[in-house]
C-alpha cells in the first residue's frame, strides 16, 4: 500500500487520483449480487481517460447543505467511534496498492490495527435508513475494494447524528468477493488502456501537446526579449 499525505478533496488529492478507478466506483466493476463484471464499467472507463487525457479531474466539487454540516460534524463523529469502540485513529490521505492500479479514501485508519474507518454524519433521515435498512450492496464493494486496496482487516462504516443512535457496520475481508473484485479491475484496467490508445491513435492530442509546446516557447521568448 503507498499513503499520501493529501487532504480529501483538495486540489492534490485530486491529482494524484487522476485517472484511477477508486473504491466508492467499485460497485460499478463488479455486481455485488452475482460478482459479475458490470455493463457500467465501459463508461466508468471512458471517464477515467477523459480526466487523464485532459489532465483535469472532472469530479463534482458542489456540496449541499448536509453535506457541508456532515464535514463540520465529523470530528465530532470520530470522538464518539473511538470512545464507543476504544480505538485510536489517525488521519490518512489517498492510498493505493503498489503498483498504483486502484485507490481509495478512507477517513481514518485505525492504529495498531489493519483497518479503516469510513465517517458519515448525514441528513437525520438519511442517518434512519442507514438505522433501519443498513448501507446498502454499494457500499460492499466500496468496503471490499478498501479492504484490497489497503490490505486490511476490516472497513468500519460509522454514521452519526448527535440526536440519533450511532450507526457502525464492520466490513471484515471477503476473500472470495476480493478474489472477484481484482479480476474485475485487471480486466477494467485493460479496457480503459485500450480506449485510451484508440483516442490517441486519432492523433487529436499529440497534436494538442505539439501546438501547446509551440505557443510556451513563443511566450518564454516574448518574455525574454
Amino acid at each position: 500500500m503507498k499513503i499520501f499525505n493529501v487532504e480529501p478533496g483538495s486540489g492534490e488529492w485530486l491529482r494524484v487520483r487522476l485517472g484511477l478507478p477508486t473504491a466508492s466506483m467499485f460497485h460499478r466493476l463488479l455486481t455485488p449480487a452475482k460478482l459479475e463484471y458490470s455493463k457500467q464499467a465501459r463508461a466508468y472507463a471512458i471517464y477515467l481517460v477523459a480526466e487523464k487525457l485532459l489532465n483535469t479531474s472532472l469530479s463534482p466539487l458542489e456540496q449541499t447543505e448536509w453535506m457541508s454540516r456532515g464535514n463540520e460534524l465529523e470530528p465530532q463523529a470520530i470522538r464518539a467511534y473511538e470512545f464507543q469502540e476504544e480505538a485510536e485513529t489517525a488521519p490518512v490521505g489517498f492510498i493505493t496498492d503498489d503498483a498504483m492500479t486502484m485507490g481509495a479514501t478512507p477517513d481514518r485508519l485505525l492504529v495498531g490495527v489493519p483497518a479503516a474507518l469510513e465517517v458519515k454524519c448525514p441528513a437525520p433521515h438519511t442517518h434512519l435508513g442507514y438505522l433501519i435498512d443498513g448501507f446498502g450492496s454499494d457500499y460492499v464493494a466500496q468496503a471490499q475494494g478498501q479492504n484490497l486496496v489497503g490490505e486490511f482487516e476490516y472497513v468500519d462504516r460509522y454514521s452519526w447524528h448527535p440526536e440519533l443512535p450511532a450507526c457502525r457496520v464492520r466490513t471484515y475481508r471477503d476473500d472470495n468477493f476480493i478474489h472477484a473484485l481484482q479480476r474485475a479491475i485487471d480486466r477494467f484496467n485493460e479496457e480503459k488502456h485500450e480506449i485510451e490508445e484508440k483516442v490517441r491513435a486519432m492523433g487529436y492530442f499529440e497534436e494538442r501537446k505539439r501546438l501547446l509546446t509551440a505557443v510556451d516557447d513563443l511566450v518564454a521568448q516574448e518574455d525574454r526579449g
